[in-house]
């Protein structure tokens, strides 16, 4: 009778997956696919039943199914890869805070058009076996173009991606505002990327030493120096091609700067752990710029996965102070900066959006101020 009831499962599982792939590939839309481990407690069913729950809101109720040996896949439907990371690190850490569990094994790629249920479901399996495999990382990720952990800067590699699709995303920011483009390459020889830009956005390139390239079938986000701009021709020389494994493109929500300095405070049960001034927020994070002997202290006392307080000030419409305050955790600690998830309540939250809506449209008043200059 089990092994009746294992076949029937086996031959649903599949239709499901099939029809996600007919149904992307048909429509000429992106389908990225996430595989996971997790160790099932059967007698903690209702614990288990919350955390599908919100996994399957958080993947926006797309399709979950549980695979053989604990592991289960999502589909992640008119998403590409870069999302699809972006989303699935989010998730992580949300269930790292509201559940106190760990995701630890983690595979994500991309439906290429060429795919079969075997293709895709084999390349989908090798990233989750070298997650599994991995020490260190949780994620690992690819395309059928390009495998970032056996290719990386391969010249021939990229050659042959560029011509198959040669349109790429550039990527900037501007006080924390990101300043976006979506170029066509002309050229690519020796390492080197030659590209046509708008000219207006000319100033912000020649004050940039890099730029970040986005390519959908590329998984990594692109670090590249800006090693010539000829404005006459509207053209761009990027080179120096540095793939990263995460990057500032790949932030989740919008992130401002502060005019001016805003002092904040961190404290655990009451009692303050350091201060220091906010460099950048968003809803979701705020970066810190601690003194080197308070991060010293934070680092010695292991706080990491712990409920912490953060205090702040942030200015108003009305040039008033509103209160923040709200829990936070340490994500990560980077020289003299540290960066924190926060969750904020429905309050907070809303007063966050406001301060995030005020500073956007006066850095967009700047823009458009040094925008004129060069009219």
């Amino acid at each position: 009778m089990e092994n009746r009831e294992f076949k029937i499962n086996n031959f649903i599982s599949r239709g499901i997956i099939e029809s996600n792939i007919e149904f992307a590939q048909n429509h000429h839309a992106p389908l990225s696919i996430v595989k996971f481990g997790y160790n099932v407690d059967l007698e903690d069913g209702f614990f288990f039943k919350d955390l599908i729950s919100f996994i399957h809101s958080y993947s926006d109720f797309n399709s979950i199914l549980q695979q053989p040996n604990d592991t289960f896949i999502i589909f992640l439907r008119d998403c590409k890869i870069h999302e699809a990371k972006s989303i699935v690190t989010q998730m992580v850490q949300k269930i790292k805070y509201k559940f106190k569990k760990e995701i630890e094994h983690i595979g994500i790629t991309l439906l290429d058009e060429s795919d079969s249920y075997k293709t895709l479901l084999d390349r989908l399996d090798k990233y989750y076996v070298m997650s599994k495999l991995s020490t260190r990382k949780k994620t690992f990720y690819g395309t059928l173009d390009f495998d970032f952990y056996e290719t990386q800067s391969d010249k021939k590699v990229l050659n042959n991606i560029f011509k198959k699709r040669n349109g790429i995303k550039l990527f900037n920011f501007y006080q924390g505002l990101p300043i976006t483009e979506k170029v066509e390459i002309l050229k690519f020889t020796q390492g080197l990327i030659q590209v046509k830009i708008d000219p207006i956005k000319f100033p912000f390139y020649e004050n940039e030493k890099f730029t970040f390239i986005q390519h959908d079938l590329i998984p990594t986000v692109i670090k590249a120096s800006i090693m010539k701009v000829e404005p006459n021709k509207s053209l761009m020389v990027l080179g120096n091609l540095d793939f990263l494994d995460s990057s500032p493109v790949e932030r989740s929500g919008i992130r401002v700067e502060p005019e001016r300095d805003i002092y904040s405070s961190l404290s655990l049960e009451n009692k303050k752990l350091t201060d220091g001034n906010i460099v950048s927020l968003s809803e979701n994070s705020v970066v810190l710029n601690v003194k080197a002997k308070n991060i010293k202290s934070l680092t010695e006392q292991e706080l990491w996965n712990t409920e912490l307080t953060l205090q702040f000030q942030i200015p108003t419409k009305k040039s008033f102070l509103a209160m923040v305050k709200t829990k936070a955790m340490i994500y990560s600690i980077v020289n003299e900066k540290v960066v924190l998830n926060i969750t904020p309540n429905r309050l907070i939250k809303s007063k966050l959006r406001t301060y995030i809506s005020l500073r956007q449209s006066n850095v967009l008043l700047n823009l458009k101020h040094e925008l004129k200059k060069f009219s």
